[in-house]
């Protein structure tokens, strides 16, 4: 059954500022726009404190080209390989997860095995949230790149696979953060 409040009628594509009503289409122009908004990303990181704002700022950033909702909780259930968070309990459970990551002190002064295995988890955690309809991967990996930046780590998640970070994802799902924490061993310097 197709999504009518962020899709065209009679259809799966996601209503967007371009009116590409052509999956295939829409996926590349949603690729080569956010693209240029990671790079910029790159020098320029979204000012925040970490915390679903923050999230939001960035999803606004990147998809402020082609989605009238960037940076605004969806309103309606998903799942993939996973059933996310219920839309109805996103703002709660973020508001827990985030208010976690602020008595953690964003993960500042901690050693550099414990902020692995603590950015697994956090990372972990907000895909489950999968706050946004479209967007959350790429929304969620800036987000973890900037908190790594502010520690003095640098992120490079060119280093691994598709298929290795949606396994890691999976068991994630599990509460076995192991495979995610293996991830950000190699994406880490």
């Amino acid at each position: 059954m197709s999504d009518t409040i962020y899709c065209y009628p009679d259809s799966d594509v996601l209503m967007n500022k371009m009116d590409i009503r052509d999956q295939a289409k829409l996926e590349e122009a949603e690729r080569r726009l956010t693209m240029f908004r990671m790079s910029d990303l790159l020098d320029t990181p979204v000012k925040g404190d970490f915390d679903l704002k923050h999230l939001q700022s960035i999803h606004r950033y990147l998809f402020q080209d082609l989605y009238s909702w960037a940076g605004q909780i969806r309103t309606v259930d998903i799942s993939k390989a996973a059933v996310f968070c219920k839309a109805r309990f996103i703002e709660e459970q973020a508001h827990v997860l985030f208010g976690k990551l602020k008595d953690e002190n964003c993960l500042l002064g901690i050693s550099k095995d414990r902020f692995i295995r603590r950015i697994a988890y956090y990372f972990s955690e907000i895909n489950a949230l999968h706050p946004f309809r479209e967007g959350n991967g790429r929304t969620q990996r800036e987000f973890v790149r900037e908190l790594a930046l502010k520690r003095g780590y640098v992120i490079r998640f060119a280093r691994i696979s598709r298929d290795e970070m949606m396994e890691a994802s999976r068991e994630s799902f599990l509460c076995r953060y192991e495979k995610m924490e293996e991830v950000f061993w190699r994406a880490i310097q």
